[in-house]
């Protein structure tokens, strides 16, 4: 009896700590069968709706060197966005960058969250979230996979 106090007690306050910690956030992969093109004109709008400015919606296609060699894709790129959420510790507001690859040679879009807050003239960038500002940082991929699965992008 005396064993299995301490690891229930281990149980309970691992799963409590899993639950309120901080998630790292990893760009998101998104697969799509649709011409890129399709893709692009689909999600300008949406992100544009979810509060973002998009930097260049007339001008997406870039060419990146890759480990294969070069390859083309779409590129879509927001400016800062205000969260509503403040850090604890200084009272700044968290903005969001959101940064999209739609490659026209294989079927993937990937999409890079930045996040962090200006501290004076200094970025502050982050890897995790609390879990309020997971919320809002990852609301912009969570919503264009589904775009992408309800559309059949």
């Amino acid at each position: 009896m005396k064993l299995k106090t301490p690891i229930y007690l281990l149980l309970i306050s691992t799963l409590l700590m899993s639950c309120s910690a901080n998630k790292i956030i990893f760009p998101t992969q998104i697969e799509y069968s649709t011409d890129s093109q399709r893709v692009v004109d689909t999600f300008i709008p949406y992100i544009q709706s979810m509060g973002y400015t998009v930097l260049n919606p007339m001008d997406t296609r870039m060419t990146m060197q890759g480990p294969s060699g070069f390859m083309t894709a779409e590129y879509i790129e927001t400016d800062w966005f205000m969260t509503g959420v403040r850090d604890k510790d200084t009272g700044n507001e968290f903005i969001v960058k959101q940064k999209v690859w739609i490659l026209v040679d294989s079927p993937v879009i990937t999409i890079e969250t930045v996040y962090g807050y200006l501290d004076g003239e200094e970025m502050v960038i982050f890897e995790s979230a609390s879990p309020d500002l997971y919320t809002a940082v990852k609301a912009l991929p969570e919503g264009l996979n589904n775009l992408v699965s309800s559309k059949a992008l």
